[in-house]
């Protein structure tokens, strides 16, 4: 295959490559409620909501994404749809995507704040016996190495696709935060994850996303404390990454 090279999705010229990567990338790497479909997904062209770069071979065959969700207004970044091509996982591509990326995202864009999300090793899944969507428990060392750290918070993923519904039994990452939001390393400012929790809601859900208890209990826990704590994720999950 040879070595991989990372690049950025740019302009309506990447429509095909887009197109590519959702069908052998990204969708055998999710479930269909934690994916929107092409026609949404496609906003990444434009530039100004959701970013994209992507692991190619020498021919261009797109084989690795990572996409960043990006909140101006308040600084704040969702790294989303991080996956490999099935045949090509194990072989360093994602590492190799989060060191490229990371970086040039941090400098272009200065955000306060970078979440995640991942599955949660200790909730209960619906997914099939039969189903390969990748391995979540590596996705999530992979994170820890670059130190991401746990918010102690009811996660759910919004709809995402309509009718699947919303998500649980997520954790909600950290991967890096400014001091002017973390003025220590275990701890991060309350307000600003609540206002990334309601604008990422907002966005995928519409402007009056319908409430439930999960998600009202989810933004209340952001509004007891001026900061939540920020827990070390392989210390506090260390039995489910070995």
């Amino acid at each position: 295959m040879g070595e991989v090279s990372i690049r950025f999705l740019e302009g309506d010229a990447d429509a095909g490559a887009l197109r590519t990567l959702y069908e052998k990338v990204i969708a055998p790497s999710f479930l269909p409620a934690e994916r929107e479909p092409i026609e949404k997904l496609s906003r990444v062209l434009r530039a100004d909501e959701l970013r994209g770069a992507i692991a190619v071979t020498p021919d261009g065959e797109p084989v690795g994404a990572l996409f960043l969700e990006w909140f101006p207004d308040i600084r704040a970044a969702l790294l989303c749809y991080f996956s490999i091509r099935p045949d090509l996982r194990g072989q360093g591509i994602g590492r190799r995507l989060v060191s490229v990326a990371a970086p040039h995202w941090r400098e272009t864009l200065k955000p306060l704040v970078v979440f995640a999300e991942a599955e949660d090793p200790t909730a209960p899944t619906e997914v099939p016996a039969t189903a390969d969507y990748g391995d979540d428990t590596a996705r999530l060392r992979l994170y820890a190495g670059f130190g991401a750290r746990r918010l102690p918070l009811p996660y759910l993923m919004p709809e995402l696709s309509p009718g699947e519904g919303r998500l649980p039994g997520l954790l909600l990452l950290v991967i890096e935060s400014d001091k002017a939001v973390s003025p220590t390393p275990d701890q991060i400012e309350s307000k600003l994850v609540e206002g990334f929790l309601t604008r990422y809601f907002t966005r995928l859900e519409g402007t009056n996303p319908p409430d439930d208890d999960r998600l009202t209990r989810l933004l209340t826990d952001c509004r007891r404390t001026d900061f939540l704590p920020l827990l070390n994720l392989s210390a506090a999950r260390e039995e489910d990454l070995a």
